[in-house]
């Protein structure tokens, strides 16, 4: 066995197992993520006080989903993930996607019944 207190050499060429690599985020990039998130959301609000009939809930939703991309790409750092990271993140948009589309097909296909 060897002796616990004698440090562990490393081959040249391989990284270090304990260092931390990723790069940090430049604070003035978080501000204007955070800015285009507000102002989003701002548009939203606006959207729905000039009241565009069917089409102001597409518009919002899209909106939406613009939002959750800019937040899992910078907040989540999808940007800075291996590939591993960035498939489980679009698998898990890809289940959800079925999720909804199965919600919606029972969801439509349902009768109301009055008086229930």
């Amino acid at each position: 066995m060897s002796e616990p207190h004698t440090p562990t050499t490393i081959e040249p060429g391989t990284p270090d197992p304990m260092s931390y690599s990723r790069e940090v985020d430049n604070p003035a990039t978080l501000i204007v993520v955070y800015a285009v998130i507000i102002g989003l959301m701002v548009a939203t609000v606006g959207l729905s006080s000039l009241g565009l009939g069917k089409f102001g809930l597409p518009i919002q939703l899209a909106i939406g989903a613009i939002q959750a991309g800019v937040v899992a790409y910078y907040f989540m750092h999808l940007k800075q993930g291996d590939r591993v990271v960035i498939l489980t993140a679009l698998a898990s948009i890809f289940w959800m996607g079925i999720l909804f589309v199965l919600f919606m097909a029972d969801y439509m296909t349902r009768k109301m019944i009055v008086g229930w």
